[in-house]
Order: C-alpha cells, then sequence, then structure tokens
C-alpha cells in the first residue's frame, strides 16, 4: 500500500502529538548543598527531604567538589555535624549506615558519596539523583552549576567575569561532549555579592541558563537600588535583546532553585521548597530531562502550578493550575523589533558610576505587553516583537518566602518571535 507524502506528515504530526501528550511533568531542583561544602546536613538528609516532599529529582551541586572519594568531617559540639546531629542520622539511616573513625583524639563521620546515595534513594520512574557541582570563583562571582558532570572543574581566584563564567561553562560543554552525555551550566544568582552585570553576561559563550529565581536570601531577586543591581527579570529582558541583535536564533532560559543550604531551621537562611524547575519529560531520566531542558519544555515555579504550555510561532499560551479562592495575573515582556540600545551609567549620589551596576537601558527592553487575570492567558505575535516571555504572580503568599511578603509565581520560557 502506497501512502502520499501528505499523508506520511499528518501521521508523523499525530505520532509527534501523542508523545506529546504522553509526556509528564516532573519537579526539580539544580541547586543543594550539604556537608560536602557549606550546607548544615548530610547529603543523605539532603535527598530525603526532597524525596519526602515529592520532588522527582535533585542535582547536588557542593561548591567545587563532586560527591565522590573519602571524605570525613569532624563531629564537633556546637556546629552542624554535631553529636545529636550524627544521632538523628543513625535514626533516620540505621546504626550500620554510620561510619566513624578517630584521628588524633577526635571523631569524624564520613560523608555519603554519589553512588552510595543513588543505590539508597533511586527509584526507576519515581526519584532520580544527578551529579552535579557549583563551580564557585575564590572569593567571588561568577558562580556556575554545572548539571551531570563526571570530572570536577573547580574555581579559580577572582577576576574577569567574562572570562571565569565562560571558562566554567567551556569545561562542561566539553565534558559533555567527551563523556558523549548530556550536561547543561547555569549562571547562577547574577545579583549575588559583586554580581553580574548584564553587559557581562551578553558576552558570556556558551550562556544558555541563569537563575531568574533563587531561594538564598542573599541573592538579590528583585534588585538592590542601592548598588544599581536590575531585577532578575529585568537582567533576563536586557541580555535577551542585546543578545538577540546579534544572533536572533539565540534563547536564554529562565531556572529557579532554592540554593538550599539550611534544613534545620525553616525560616531561616536559605531553606530547601523555596523555588524549582518543572520539566516536561518523556521519562523521568537524566537524558529525557535534559533533552527536554534544551528545547525549552520546562518553567519556573516557587509555588503556581502551569499546563498545556504552547510556545510556538504565533505566540505563547498555557493554562493555569487553579487553586480555590486564589486569583492570578499574567505579565507578558517582550522587547521590539528595532529597539533603541541606547543606555547610560547608573550613578551615585556624588555623580559617580556605581562600580557593579548593570547600564540602564530604555523602557523598550523588557517592556510590559500584555496583562490579562484570566486562567489560560496567551499572547499572539503581532509581528513586531523580538519575543515573548510570560510571569505570573498569585494572590497566595508563599510559605517560606525568600523575602517577606512574596507571592507565590512562575515563570514561562520565551519564544522567540519568526
Amino acid at each position: 500500500m502506497r501512502i502520499t507524502i501528505g499523508v506520511q506528515v499528518l501521521l508523523v504530526a499525530a505520532l509527534l502529538t501523542t508523545i506529546a501528550c504522553a509526556d509528564e511533568w516532573y519537579k526539580g531542583g539544580l541547586h543543594k548543598h550539604s556537608f560536602w561544602s557549606d550546607g548544615d546536613v548530610s547529603p543523605e538528609q539532603v535527598t530525603a527531604w526532597y524525596k519526602d516532599h515529592g520532588w522527582d529529582f535533585i542535582c547536588y551541586t557542593d561548591h567545587n567538589i563532586l560527591l565522590e572519594g573519602d571524605s570525613f568531617k569532624p563531629i564537633m559540639e556546637d556546629k552542624n555535624l554535631s553529636p545529636e546531629c550524627v544521632a538523628t542520622i543513625r535514626k533516620m539511616f540505621g546504626d550500620d549506615w554510620v561510619e566513624e573513625q578517630d584521628q588524633l583524639g577526635r571523631k569524624r563521620m564520613r560523608l555519603k558519596t554519589f553512588e552510595e546515595l543513588k543505590a539508597y534513594f533511586e527509584e526507576a520512574g519515581k526519584f532520580l539523583l544527578i551529579q552535579g557541582e557549583e563551580i564557585t570563583t575564590l572569593g567571588g562571582n561568577p558562580h556556575v552549576g554545572g548539571i551531570n558532570v563526571v570530572d570536577r572543574t573547580g574555581g579559580l581566584a577572582k577576576g574577569d567575569k567574562v572570562a571565569l563564567a565562560s571558562q566554567y561553562m567551556q569545561s562542561v560543554a566539553s565534558q559533555s561532549e567527551k563523556y558523549r552525555q548530556p550536561m547543561i551550566s547555569i549562571l547562577n544568582h547574577p545579583n549575588f555579592s559583586d554580581a553580574i552585570t548584564a553587559e557581562e553576561a551578553v558576552a558570556m559563550d556558551p550562556l544558555r541558563y541563569f537563575e531568574v529565581y533563587n531561594g538564598h536570601p542573599s541573592v538579590k531577586n528583585w534588585g538592590h537600588e542601592g548598588k544599581g543591581y536590575p531585577s532578575t527579570d529585568k537582567f533576563w529582558d536586557i541580555v535577551l535583546s542585546l543578545r538577540l541583535q546579534k544572533d536572533p536564533a539565540y534563547i536564554l532560559y529562565g531556572v529557579g532553585t532554592d540554593d538550599a543550604h539550611n534544613y534545620k531551621q525553616m525560616g531561616k537562611g536559605a531553606n530547601p521548597g523555596r523555588g524549582w524547575v518543572m520539566v516536561k519529560a518523556a521519562k523521568l531520566t537524566v537524558v529525557a530531562l535534559l533533552d527536554a531542558m534544551e528545547k525549552g519544555s520546562f518553567y519556573v515555579s516557587t509555588g503556581i502550578l502551569l499546563d498545556d504550555i504552547q510556545r510556538n510561532a504565533s505566540g505563547l499560551s498555557f493554562v493555569i493550575k487553579v487553586e480555590p479562592g486564589i486569583t492570578y495575573t499574567t505579565q507578558f515582556f517582550g522587547t521590539p523589533k528595532g529597539f533603541s540600545t541606547v543606555s547610560e551609567p547608573v550613578l551615585d549620589e556624588n555623580g559617580d558610576v556605581k562600580p557593579r551596576a548593570s547600564r540602564k537601558y530604555s523602557d523598550e527592553v523588557g517592556v510590559l505587553l500584555a496583562e490579562t487575570s484570566g486562567t489560560s492567558p496567551s499572547y499572539v505575535f503581532k509581528g513586531d516583537e523580538m519575543y515573548v516571555r510570560a510571569k505570573v504572580t498569585s494572590t497566595k503568599l508563599h510559605p517560606n518566602p525568600f523575602k517577606e511578603g512574596d507571592y507565590e509565581m512562575a515563570w514561562t520560557q520565551p519564544v522567540i518571535a519568526p
């Protein structure tokens, strides 16, 4: 039997639709810390928290280290790894789980490795662990999250931020090619400490992911007027707009994380559960998840859930999963083609340029294109936009906010206009 080309196309389209419909949403965390660096609990306690709270996958990203080899941490009174903490770990995982040794009269506990954690916690199709590293410049920015890496990169001494971030990202890309497995690199918390300016981010290569939301209370997601840092939303629009001018195929994806360090006292420090990514993938495997993220098939959430996200040549649409008694406001942002690139430095009260501030651009950059209170928001391209992206804010207060008074939010990925 012969099948005409037109029928073949229809059959392929039907198959792709079936595959897309079969994909599922997976909740994941891509920025976590433990005793392997500066977290306040053991890696098994970190893992148990996320598994017990319904996450589908997490990536360990301790600073400049992978969870491998023999590493012992001193057991000390009034420290995070206290005798009481060891007793808690024994109660959670059993006496045989804890390995101690004496050295110079001090007891130490061996930290569990990535492979040991995988063997204990992973369940096929239910819970997945990923190896990672937060490649951390010594004494400052930039920090880059390497996801699904095999080799440790390790941060360098402070220096030119563009060169450092590019080197870290290229290290991850080289590993991906070497081991023939998917990996991604994320520019972490650009507003942390001495910051990353939008102009520096524009020059970084290969930059494709950055944290639009990070739950650590020191990272200034909403900007820092005193230092001249823009919000991460405005940062996103500046970088994306300027890069699109040079490369119309470029895209910058936003990532959400909690950057969890502090598990022992909720409401204090960088707690788990403040922000995450929702990835729509064919199955719960590293390959499927990272393939979906490479295609932009994910969104950022601090509590709001979305579905049926359509990103195509027509524009952007999605459905908000509504909670009873809660209302939602969706804002669509974009930048017009041919926008003014005129910018000016941010000055202090003495008229001097603030040293780590991004420049101020015209109001056309990241302009509010539309706003709606509907639960099935959509934006259709009118022909003069470079891209569109959406931010959703609810009337539900975040139960453990990054900043007091924050409401639950969500961000979609940009759609580049044809």
